[in-house]
């Protein structure tokens, strides 16, 4: 998971003033991304396999690889009063999704070919997994962003360094509060993955084509 805090507080403090602390409603915005799939077919089995990226069945024809990536921008509200200022979460934009999904198939086989065309429609059905998984899942991570956003409220501080702390530290509270739902897509995908990745799956895989 990555984040930037894409803020500059600029904080101007003078003498004998109070800050004033107004709650706001924080404006989230949250893009998905469904990624552009690259298929990958110079490479034998054997070559792919070695630079995968989770230990893989010994019957795999081919090999998708789709890393879910999560990123944070946040802008703050900064209230000031004189010589103390309030800090919060004016608005967080979170990039759920997939940048690329690449999708390997052995060299040996032929565009064309039976086995190119069973291996290649197996690796789309994971392909589809992930990309689905991203608008399933959308209303979800928009609720819980909110939930966490909810969490978040005013605080008073009195210098630069203070109010960078105080901003950076409620952005992060933020992400880890949604951690869990990210942990719990990443889980769905796999399971809904290892449906056709099961040995009886290969087996009636490979009984498509009368090469295997």
């Amino acid at each position: 998971m990555k984040f930037y805090i894409a803020a500059l507080l600029c904080l101007i403090f003078a003498q004998n003033a109070n800050a004033f602390c107004r709650s706001i409603t924080p404006w989230t915005i949250v893009d998905t991304k469904t990624g552009t799939v690259r298929y990958i077919t110079h490479l034998s089995r054997d070559d792919f396999l070695r630079n995968a990226p989770q230990r893989m069945s010994p019957n795999t024809l081919g090999m998708t690889v789709a890393k879910l990536g999560v990123n944070g921008t946040a802008q703050p509200s900064v209230q000031q009063d004189g010589r103390s200022a309030c800090v919060q979460i004016k608005e967080l934009r979170l990039t759920i999704g997939y940048d690329t999904l690449d999708v390997y198939i052995d060299k040996k086989y032929k565009p064309g070919s039976c086995e190119y065309e069973v291996v290649k429609e197996h690796e789309n059905y994971h392909v589809r997994v992930s990309q689905e998984a991203m608008m399933f899942f959308r209303p979800d991570i928009e609720k819980a962003l909110q939930t966490a956003l909810s969490h978040i409220h005013p605080e008073t501080v009195y210098s630069q360094n203070d109010a960078q702390k105080t901003f950076e530290r409620q952005f992060n509270q933020v992400m880890r509060e949604i951690q869990p739902l990210i942990d719990h897509i990443n889980r769905k995908i796999a399971e809904k993955n290892y449906i056709i990745d099961t040995p009886e799956s290969y087996a009636a895989t490979t009984a498509l084509c009368r090469n295997w």
